[in-house]
């Protein structure tokens, strides 16, 4: 039987309604099923229970190493935001991925969760080999007494709702559009560090990011319209961020350089969040440091405009 650690709420097996999934991004499609699983858990006087995986199961089987759009704890958060009565992980092993769909549905949705009703979404695929299915599902819930609720595929422009699409979209700059879909911006915590000081030495004083957490997701290289979050500080700051290689001074390693607009002060080895609004522009060599430095005016002049109209 898998282990099944709880993140918050009551970790034993109560009459509960269960959804499963890796819920990355806990998108505009994951919130049909979490609107669902509030609805059934109010209606039946059931506990409310969502479970994911750590580490996903496709980078578990070698399918390639996996930049999540949220981490455990940003889903943690989310989820309480919700209203979910309690979260779990379920640790993803080579014995859990050997479990036929039948042994996992019986021992860890039923036995250690306490699974009465199961909401799922349109394609939800379960066990060894991804063999279980919605069918097989609502078989085992007649033999082991829980009802099963599918949602339907959420769309936007015709496009389907979901966590790789999602990816795609900020792996390619287009965070405004992956906005839409997710339901509220990518963002990423990052550690401030010691850079090369060029920013400062042209005028234009950055601060130099390290993420925090190796597995989350940061957009493509380009410049972006950001809003950032600094420790005490009541409200959200402008800014301009640069993810690139710094091609003007020749670089080959990937920087992460947020300008904050309107505000200085001494952020060295402090953590800020950085909400990504809009791409502006692509990473370009300029033929001088007066070239670069032209641009980026222009740019920050943008960045405050489209920031303005938002905040």
């Amino acid at each position: 039987m898998s282990e099944v650690i709880y993140l918050f709420g009551d970790s034993a097996p109560l009459p509960s309604v269960v959804s499963i999934g890796s819920f990355d991004g806990v998108h505009r499609g994951h919130k049909a099923i979490l609107d669902r699983i509030r609805s059934v858990s109010k209606s039946n006087n059931l506990r409310s229970l969502v479970a994911t995986f750590d580490p996903h199961p496709r980078e578990f089987l070698g399918y390639g190493k996996l930049q999540n759009l949220t981490t455990i704890s940003e889903r943690k958060a989310i989820l309480k935001e919700y209203e979910v009565d309690a979260f779990a992980v379920i640790p993803f092993t080579t014995a859990l991925s050997l479990l036929e769909p039948d042994v996992f549905v019986r021992t860890v949705l039923v036995e250690k969760m306490g699974a009465k009703a199961i909401v799922t979404g349109h394609d939800h695929r379960f066990g060894r080999d991804r063999k279980g299915d919605s069918a097989l599902l609502r078989e085992l819930g007649e033999q082991l007494g829980f009802s099963v609720l599918q949602c339907d595929p959420e769309t936007i422009d015709g496009e389907v709702v979901s966590s790789s699409l999602i990816r795609e979209l900020v792996e390619t700059g287009r965070v405004k559009k992956a906005h839409r879909f997710m339901g509220r911006r990518h963002s990423f915590t990052g550690k401030v560090v010691r850079g090369a000081g060029r920013g400062k030495s042209i005028g234009i004083s950055t601060a130099n990011l390290q993420t925090v957490s190796e597995d989350k997701l940061s957009p493509g290289v380009g410049v972006y319209a950001v809003l950032v979050e600094i420790p005490d500080e009541a409200t959200m700051k402008l800014g301009m961020m640069n993810i690139g290689y710094q091609p003007t001074f020749d670089g080959t390693e990937l920087h992460l350089e947020v300008n904050i607009l309107d505000w200085s002060g001494d952020l060295y080895d402090r953590e800020v969040r950085v909400e990504f609004v809009e791409r502006i522009r692509n990473e370009k060599k300029f033929d001088s440091i007066e070239g670069l430095i032209e641009q980026l005016n222009k740019d920050r002049v943008r960045c405050r405009r489209l920031l303005g109209e938002i905040s």
